[in-house]
This record gives C-alpha cells, sequence and structure tokens, in this order.
C-alpha cells in the first residue's frame, strides 16, 4: 500500500469493499504494539516507515504529539504519551508487530 509516498504493509482489519490496485482509499490506521518497551527517542527527526523483516513488523517514525505519534500520517488516541511522558514533544522511533487498516 502507498500512503502520501510512504510504502506501508498493513493488515487489512475490516475491507467492505473490493480493493483496485492504483485507485485511492479512506482508511484508517491502528498500531498493534507489543508488550515491552516499544518507544525509543529518535536521533534525528524523521517521520517515515521502516519495514523490519518479511512480516508486519515496522519501526515507525515521527513526532509524539501528545497522543498523536505524527509520521508519515497521523496516528491517533496511542496513549503513548501516559507510557513515555519523558518523550512528549520529541522525536521517536515506535516498534510495532503490525499496522492494521480499516477501509471506512
Amino acid at each position: 500500500m502507498l500512503v502520501e509516498g510512504a510504502t506501508v504493509k498493513c493488515f487489512a482489519n475490516y475491507c467492505p469493499i473490493k480493493i483496485e490496485a492504483g485507485k485511492q482509499y479512506v482508511v484508517e490506521f491502528d498500531l498493534v504494539l507489543p508488550d515491552d518497551n516499544c518507544v525509543v527517542l529518535s536521533q534525528a527527526p524523521n517521520r517515515q516507515i521502516e519495514m523490519t523483516g518479511c512480516g508486519f513488523s515496522c519501526v515507525i517514525s515521527g513526532y509524539l504529539d501528545g497522543a498523536t505519534l505524527r509520521s508519515f500520517v497521523d496516528f491517533m488516541d496511542l496513549d503513548l504519551h501516559y507510557e513515555y511522558p519523558y518523550l512528549n514533544g520529541k522525536y521517536v522511533n515506535v516498534t510495532v508487530d503490525r499496522v492494521d487498516v480499516s477501509f471506512e
């Protein structure tokens, strides 16, 4: 899937329509985070995604802005700022198990 110029391998959680290559769709993203520490301070101010391995795991780089991770898209309502308050207002790298996508 190509999202704002970034190639992302997502897990389709909900898809009520037939998806066709080359078309644009309105979607909602959700991050599936591992149980252990998954957020670290970034060494560079990046807003990108890097797939790790052959599965759905990836590292998402972005700016932690309260409940929102501002990356290649904005990931809302993550609550990362509660677990990592010292990283709020900073660029971070978030290791995720997968990115779920729901088609609206």
